[in-house]
């Protein structure tokens, strides 16, 4: 497909579907009146913001919120497993019935068997997500999760425990890889960060919800129950999520790809245009998705990964989608997810049930803080976060280790180990939780979103399987030293991100291919264009 046409001022001539459109137009005459002057990362997104302002609480725009939530409710499948599995490994019960102490290999072996599914799960998520849509992935993988809850919850014997934990983490994969792309396809351009951004806070909501079930159910029951009935409770989100999706409109961009340009026009309409097919965001949107799709003209077969690696734009997409995956899992959050009651027994602290009920408080905390850094993404952008969240994890790591080495002299210092972990689960939380997914999906482009979403999860399961065993072991061999480790890990990660990580805040989706493609993408994606607008949204001056 060939560059659209200017036909005349203000228009723009599309030969692939004949149509005309209103593009922004820069007012070279205008010569007076009150104008604001913002920083841009896209003119032309800039522009098409100010010529028709989103109403937040239009009918349309409520209505999309309601189905980015319950998409959102996807990513409470790994939050809940993590808390679970840290929660019950700590129930006596639990350990009786299987033969477990808590740690060690065995028990990192259980762990990791969830991951080792989400990595077998890994060539079908291109094949659902890009074939038959990102709404069909999420149901199958939901209906999954349920068929591993059922095996999961009536194990009596170790075997069949990891095999429900198995058919699990294959479930969770599947809907996982989907669910980011789903979220960020469907996303307002404007709020996006925002909106798609909080999708990952939702796992804070599963860790929420599995640390109380685990908490009450091993305080009020003694018999295997007492982690049977949090194992059941696993399948309340994914079976919501799996009803609900199949109401809902597919991702635009996945329609388009498919030849189905007027219902995905309708969608943008609706849910980005208040209705309008001609607002100058949808029109935007639209003609970008369809020029990027054309730009490329081979079929795209769902077994074919070499668009991740056959440019050098592409490897750098991939680069930060790897850098990504490891980061999220190796910056010491792992250990305070699947080993707290482990950290605080080290620190002094040996009643189950206190242990039980500060590993259910502690994501509570870190929730409200993901919320709030979610908020912030649009605003301060993602490298800044990113190193924000990071340096204040380092501070919380050093506290850690500090506290954890004196409380074994010193008793009333364990209360200081518990302050670090509360501190480092905020901190993160609020640089680094939101972005975990988002800024993956955001660096793929529509063509291999769905795959690089997968591989995404490949690599992010093969980061957990190595920490998590590493974790288990080093945590029963060496105690609080392993802590000394993720501090040099994450002082490598900050910097990384400083200088290799690209901003991906203020585009839309479609313009990050002029960052890959630059000679240097991160100095490329921090630059600003300052552009000068009147009352009426008007561009009448870019100072490029």
């Amino acid at each position: 497909m060939s560059a659209p046409k200017i036909d005349a001022p203000g228009t723009e001539h599309d030969e692939q579907t004949e149509q005309v459109h209103e593009i922004p137009q820069v007012d070279e005459k205008f010569n007076g009146g009150k104008t604001t002057e913002i920083a841009a990362a896209s003119v032309a997104l800039a522009a098409a913001i100010a010529l028709q302002k989103p109403r937040l609480l239009s009918k349309n725009m409520l209505k999309l919120y309601a189905i980015m939530s319950v998409g959102y409710l996807v990513s409470t499948l790994n939050g809940f497993d993590s808390s679970l599995m840290g929660s019950i490994n700590a129930m006596t019960p639990y350990q009786k019935t299987f033969g477990l102490s808590g740690a060690g290999s065995s028990t990192g072996l259980i762990f990791i068997i969830y991951n080792l599914g989400q990595i077998a799960a890994f060539p079908f998520c291109g094949f659902i997500a890009d074939g038959y849509g990102r709404r069909a992935c999420i149901f199958v993988g939901c209906l999954i999760v349920l068929i591993g809850t059922a095996i999961q919850a009536t194990a009596n014997v170790r075997s069949q425990f990891m095999g429900g934990r198995f058919v699990l983490g294959l479930g969770a994969a599947l809907a996982s890889a989907a669910g980011p792309a789903y979220t960020v396809e469907l996303a307002h351009p404007a709020y996006r960060g925002t909106m798609a951004g909080m999708y990952n806070n939702f796992w804070w909501l599963g860790n929420i919800l599995a640390g109380w079930t685990t908490y009450g159910a091993n305080k009020n029951i003694t018999s295997s129950w007492a982690w049977r009935i949090p194992t059941v409770v696993q399948a309340g989100m994914p079976a919501i999520v799996m009803v609900l999706i199949l109401f809902f409109p597919e991702s635009p961009r996945w329609l388009i790809a498919h030849d189905r340009r007027e219902e995905a026009l309708a969608v943008f309409a609706k849910y980005h245009g208040d209705g309008d097919e001609n607002s100058p965001i949808v029109q935007l949107e639209y003609h970008e998705v369809i020029e990027l799709l054309h730009q490329t003209k081979n079929e795209n077969p769902w077994w074919d990964f070499s668009e991740l690696v056959n440019t050098r734009g592409a490897r750098y997409r991939l680069y930060m989608v790897i850098g990504m995956s490891f980061f999220g899992q190796w910056s010491g959050n792992n250990v305070v997810s699947y080993f707290m009651p482990e950290m605080i027994e080290n620190a002094g602290i040996t009643d189950k049930n206190k242990q039980l009920l500060i590993n259910a408080i502690n994501p509570i905390f870190s929730m409200m803080g993901a919320v709030y850094g979610a908020t912030l993404l649009d605003k301060l952008g993602r490298r800044f976060m990113m190193l924000a969240g990071l340096t204040g994890a380092l501070a919380s790591y050093i506290m850690l280790t500090a506290f954890t080495a004196s409380a074994e002299k010193h008793a009333s210092l364990s209360y200081g180990v518990i302050v670090s972990i509360f501190l480092f689960g905020i901190i993160f939380a609020w640089g680094f939780t939101p972005l975990q997914t988002l800024y993956a999906v955001e660096c793929l482009e529509n063509r291999t979103r769905a795959k690089g979403s997968g591989l995404n999860f490949l690599f992010l399961n093969v980061a957990m399987v190595v920490n998590t065993y590493g974790i288990s072991v080093g945590i029963a061999k060496i105690g609080w030293k392993l802590y000394i480790v993720y501090i040099i890990w994450i002082c490598i990660e900050i910097a990384t991100i400083y200088f290799f990580f690209v901003e991906t805040a203020g585009k839309t989706l479609e313009e990050m291919a002029d960052i890959f493609n630059a000679d240097n993408p991160r100095k490329e994606s921090t630059k600003k264009t300052k552009v000068e607008m009147d009352e009426s949204g008007q561009v009448v001056h870019i100072d490029a």
